[in-house]
């Protein structure tokens, strides 16, 4: 009985405790959609307990009657009941499905009862399981194929998935000018008269703007044919003052540009099987000139297979462009020339017609900009280009072939067109030029490589053939020309690599041939030799690894023979006659000269210090020998071997990668310094002095012993001493002839690159700094000759200025002048006395500057627990912040020649972008 009554105490503890226990809710949660949602929060408002569903929405979360549970951000709520109350061993227990217990089927239990019978023709009795190259882990069996009697080959059963991704790009950006020339709008059109400054009107064809200041000045408001305000009379009663005339023609722009990429493929395991890409483009591009832009089409198309052992890939490219004018024959550049000339006192945009059918303009020596813009074709530039290709590559054990084939198809078609009264072509002109080329590109290499990691070499032989032909047609003059060139490129290559503790070895030595039907004489002996070392952990300092270079390399070229050479028509004129030009003719044929030989020499180091810091240094000296150039003999545009020069310079880039600000915040900094020069070695007989580029009177040269490309233009006369040479006027004396007066090539060119991120954030930094050069500015020359540019509105007023120098006689000079004297003929004033160009020793300016190239700031956003992501960049491209030149982009080439940088006579603005993109990953 005693034992009993100890019993009694503990079941009574244990019914208080379980009157106590803790009851739990039990239940599916859905999202605001009404689907179930992992990961969601359930909140109890009244204990502070919170739980997360799991993939299904279901959560267990401890309660109490009348507790309130509140879910998606305190939007849903629920109360619980007691009835909704459970015991956490109940709610687990009701999960569990109940089934009753069945019989156990064991096969080991009837291996021990039944009588095994053994099969005498299983593969296990079999005296061979397999053939060459079978797989020996196969774990998933799809076929098996008797070879004969005792070899059996087993197909693995492999696992297959289709994958398909893609992004699509969208991007709009807005367009301005950037820096160009400084102009005057005080002094209208018109010249001195008997001691007077006058306006003479447009009927006058007065060139000059070196009239009255507009300010003196207002409209009649009487009919007359130039202007719907007027003439331009001196204020009198009832005549308010004009106001100059904004003739800008430059606007900002909005352009676009849309990409689509789609990837399905297909993997085997973890191979890739079979891939297909689509991207598809479109691309408008505004100008900063009004109504002119073009439109890209693009689509690109690849398809790679993997196949037993073979690689094959096939990719075709379709790119259709189209442009309301291109500047093949410097036509915007002529526009605005025209632009920047028109005088304050005329009005471009008012009306392009006079009532005889001829464009209104400021003088029958001018064009009116809009004129030339108004045009019937809505597209003067078209062009297609296809291209198809094929590759396939195959490895046998270590040797492996590849082969590749590729064909394209481009035609290029400009209308290029004046209407009747254009200045130089009162009667119009128009031609149609229209450019077809078809490329053909054969690659065959194979290599094949022994050794292993510590000793690896690969010998290799490389078979190019490149079938090229050109044809090019202008209606103008109805001539049609044809290029054909077949070349072959044999290379020879052997490669060894060889790998020790802490050294790195590697050498590259081969040769190769160069044939072909247009060369004068073809080529065997091209040698190449590369080779490095590396000292890996010098001083025994983990990652502070040291890498020499050396490279010596022969090669051997001729020019391209889709290259069209007619821009080079404008050293036939003088600048002056600049309104003629109007390039047709192309080079008469691409046989009969001699190869191009380069001999390259190259050596450096790169030094990496830990995995962050990185320098590297390189110094390079090209030889170029019996180099190509245009010239004209007999009215006809040849090519001629003419020329050898050497090509020097070195470059040093430092980067320090990944630099820990803070907390995910990292920084990568990269530097560079390029430094080089071009010099003239030597020049065929009676071709020193050549023209490279530019006019006549004013171009870049072939000069031995100077820079390739110097610029040579008229000078000052000076004296032993330097001092210039005054003459009896009281001005500088302009010299006979002509001689090199600047040097385009830099001092140096600095880059620099900042990269910062934090966390999903990315802000790119990119700018440069140009040091020294010189160049050219006609454009300030010809605005000064017209009384257009602020330099001549600013100091036509300048009076009893003494030019420093000395007379004839050696007596230092000490004549008087006035800048613009009224009582003077306007040929005599200090901007018109010289010509056209002045003297262009003048006009030499520094080309230095500093630019941000481009600032961007991205931000990567993932949308879902996949690869989904959205990516937001917002950037600014080609900012001027400081340039040393008056006038357009020291980086502008003359009329968008690659051979016109030094040269600026009316080059085209360049462009500032702003800009912002989105792309969606999926």
């Amino acid at each position: 009985m005693k034992k009993i009554y100890l019993i009694i105490p503990l079941l009574a503890a244990n019914c208080f405790f379980a009157q106590d226990s803790q009851l739990y809710y039990s239940g599916k949660f859905f999202d605001r959609k009404g689907k179930t949602q992992n990961f969601l929060k359930i909140f109890n408002k009244n204990s502070g307990v919170y739980e997360m569903t799991d993939e299904e929405g279901l959560a267990i979360i401890a309660a109490k009657p009348y507790d309130t549970l509140v879910w998606n951000s305190g939007k849903d709520q629920l109360v619980t009941h007691s009835y909704n109350l459970k015991e956490l061993k109940d709610i687990l227990r009701n999960q569990v499905k109940n089934e009753q217990v069945k019989n156990i089927y064991s096969k080991a239990y009837d291996s021990l009862v039944v009588k095994k019978e053994v099969d005498q023709y299983s593969i296990k009795k079999s005296r061979a399981l397999g053939y060459k190259n079978t797989v020996n882990y196969i774990t998933k069996i799809r076929k098996i194929k008797q070879k004969n009697d005792t070899v059996y080959k087993l197909t693995q059963l492999d696992q297959r998935s289709l994958f398909i991704n893609g992004i699509f790009t969208s991007s709009f950006d807005v367009k301005s000018r950037n820096s160009i020339p400084q102009m005057q709008n005080r002094f209208v059109q018109g010249r001195s008269e008997n001691g007077a400054l006058v306006w003479k009107g447009p009927e006058t064809d007065e060139m000059f703007s070196f009239g009255s200041e507009i300010s003196t000045l207002g409209f009649d408001h009487q009919p007359y044919e130039f202007d719907q305000n007027g003439r331009l009379i001196h204020l009198s009663n009832g005549v308010s003052p004009a106001k100059a005339y904004d003739n800008d023609l430059f606007k900002t722009t909005v352009g676009f540009n849309n990409q689509l990429k789609i990837n399905a493929f297909i993997k085997k395991e973890y191979l890739e099987m079979f891939r297909l890409s689509l991207d598809l483009g479109q691309q408008k591009d505004q100008m900063y000139f009004t109504d002119q832009f073009n439109l890209i089409n693009s689509l690109k198309t690849k398809l790679n297979a993997n196949f037993s052992g073979f690689a094959l890939g096939f990719a075709f490219n379709y790119e259709e462009n189209k442009a309301t004018n291109a500047n093949r024959i410097g036509f915007f550049n002529r526009v605005y020339q025209n632009s920047l000339l028109t005088p304050v006192s005329f009005s471009n945009s008012q009306k392009l017609l006079l009532s005889n059918g001829l464009q209104r303009s400021y003088s029958r020596f001018a064009d009116n900009p809009l004129f030339l813009f108004d045009q019937e074709n809505k597209y003067n530039f078209l062009s297609n280009r296809r291209q198809f290709s094929i590759n396939a590559a195959k490895t046998f054990g270590n040797f492996k072939l590849n082969i590749n084939q590729s064909y394209e198809s481009d035609t290029f078609r400009n209308f290029d067109q004046y209407k009747p009264s254009t200045y130089g072509f009162e009667n119009g002109l128009w031609n149609e030029r229209v450019q077809n080329n078809s490329l053909y590109n054969s690659n065959i290499s194979g290599n094949y490589a022994f050794g292993n990691y510590d000793f690896r070499n690969t010998f290799g032989l490389n078979f190019i053939l490149n079938d090229k032909r050109s044809e090019i047609f202008n209606s103008l003059n109805q001539r049609k020309y044809i290029y054909q060139r077949t070349s072959q490129d044999y290379l020879f290559n052997y490669n060894a690599e060889i790998r020790g503790n802490d050294l790195d070895i590697g050498i590259n030595l081969g040769n190769s041939f160069y044939i072909s039907n247009t060369s004068d004489k073809n080529k065997y002996w091209l040698p190449k030799a590369n080779a490095y070392i590396t000292f890996e952990n010098v001083f025994n300092w983990r990652r502070f690894n040291l890498k020499a270079v050396g490279a010596f390399t022969k090669l051997s070229s001729e020019p391209e023979i889709t290259r069209s050479y007619a821009s080079y028509a404008t050293t036939l004129l003088k600048a002056e006659n600049v309104h003629q030009y109007f390039p047709i003719h192309e080079v008469e044929t691409f046989k009969g000269l001699s190869n191009t030989d380069m001999r390259e020499l190259k050596y450096g180091f790169k030094l990496d210090v830990g995995y962050r810091i990185s320098l590297e240094a390189e110094y390079f000296n090209r030889k170029i020998l019996n180099d190509i150039f245009p010239i004209y003999e007999n009215s006809q545009l040849k090519l001629k071997n003419l020329a050898d020069h050497t090509y020097r310079g070195y470059e040093v880039n430092f980067s320090y990668n990944n630099f820990r600000i803070g907390d995910n915040f990292f920084s990568t900094q990269k530097f560079s310094f390029f430094k080089y020069k071009d010099v003239v070695d030597r020049v065929a007989n009676g071709f020193n002095n050549l023209p490279l580029s530019g006019f006549n009177d004013i171009y870049k040269t072939i000069t031995q012993g100077e820079v390739l490309g110097a610029v040579m233009g008229s000078y000052f006369e000076r004296n032993g001493k330097g001092e210039l040479i005054i003459d009896e006027f009281g001005y500088p004396k302009k010299a006979g002839g002509l001689k090199i007066i600047a040097d385009p090539t830099p001092d140096f060119v600095m880059k620099f690159n900042h990269n910062f991120t934090f966390k999903r954030l990315t802000l790119d930094i990119n700018w440069e700094w140009k040091k020294g050069g010189q160049l050219w500015n006609g454009t300030e020359a010809v605005l000064d000759y017209y009384g257009r540019s602020k330099t001549s509105g600013d100091e036509r007023n300048i009076k009893n200025y003494v030019f420093q120098g000395v007379n004839s006689n050696g007596n230092t000079n000490q004549i008087p002048v006035d800048f613009y004297n009224p009582n003077q003929n306007v040929s005599e004033n200090r901007w018109t006395r010289y010509g056209y160009l002045g003297v262009a020793e003048n006009y030499v300016q520094k080309a230095d500057y500093v630019r941000i190239n481009s600032i961007s700031l991205s931000a990567n956003i993932p949308i879902n627990q996949t690869k989904t992501s959205l990516a937001l960049t917002f950037y600014v491209n080609n900012i001027l912040l400081w340039q040393a030149n008056k006038g357009a982009d020291s980086n502008q080439n003359f009329y968008d020649l690659e051979d016109g940088r030094g040269l600026d006579f009316f080059n085209l603005p360049n462009y500032k972008t702003y800009g912002c993109m989105v792309s969606f990953k999926f």
